[in-house]
């Protein structure tokens, strides 16, 4: 399959009161279309960091990431956040839902802000496979359970059809097999609607369902 994403050399370099720290150093990886990637690594390890740069959330000190071909230095800041928001689906520990919004209404929002509406069948499909009821689509992030607010956010993260679905910890928040069972849903559902799945995660069961685990260490790669 070919690369859907490259990262070159990348490195990021934070100045603090105590110091200089690096936080990860001369990564590099690529993402083939389609695959399931986990990022392992203790806490501090740079992980969330690595992700927020493959993203586009954050950039590098140094180093380059090309999406299908695109560098992602190369672009302005509003460009970037557009091209997320087009190309890039994410899930987070927090969930990240607009608590003012149904929960309908925060799934479809990348779609809102980019002025587009939603494929309605493709929404049906995706809250269908997510055991999102019609009836749950109209109440409020305060109204539900964490693994129902968490399978919302999985289903934002799709909807928009993106290359790339970032999870950052998607089962932090949640009990053990809460969060399995969101786990397997978002693993089922990027394999079926096709999409390449990179997931940062310190839980190792999780991160052993995927085609490939990298290892962060003091914001290294290493050989497991």
């Amino acid at each position: 399959m070919p690369n859907i994403l490259t990262a070159q050399n990348i490195s990021k370099i934070y100045t603090t009161d105590s110091g200089v720290f690096p936080a990860l150093t001369n990564v590099t990886l690529s993402l083939e279309e389609g695959g399931f990637y986990s990022l392992i690594g203790r806490s501090g390890s740079g992980k969330s960091t690595l992700l927020h740069i493959l993203s586009g959330l954050d950039t590098p000190t140094s180093g380059t990431v090309s999406v299908q071909g695109t560098c992602l230095s190369s672009y302005t800041d509003e460009k970037r956040a557009i091209f997320r928001r087009r190309y890039m689906g994410f899930v987070f520990q927090q969930y990240n839902l607009l608590e003012e919004y149904d929960i309908r209404t925060n799934i479809c929002m990348p779609l809102r802000l980019d002025g587009r509406k939603p494929d309605e069948q493709f929404f049906a499909e995706i809250t269908d496979t997510l055991g999102l009821s019609r009836r749950l689509l109209l109440k409020y992030p305060n109204e539900v359970s964490g693994g129902e607010r968490q399978r919302a956010a999985i289903a934002r993260s799709i909807l928009a059809k993106p290359y790339i679905i970032f999870a950052d910890e998607p089962t932090g928040n949640l009990d053990y097999q809460t969060g399995l069972r969101t786990a397997e849903l978002l693993f089922s559902c990027a394999a079926r609607f096709g999409q390449t799945l990179f997931v940062a995660t310190h839980n190792l069961e999780l991160a052993r369902k995927a085609d490939h685990m990298l290892h962060l260490e003091d914001g290294k790669l290493v050989s497991l």
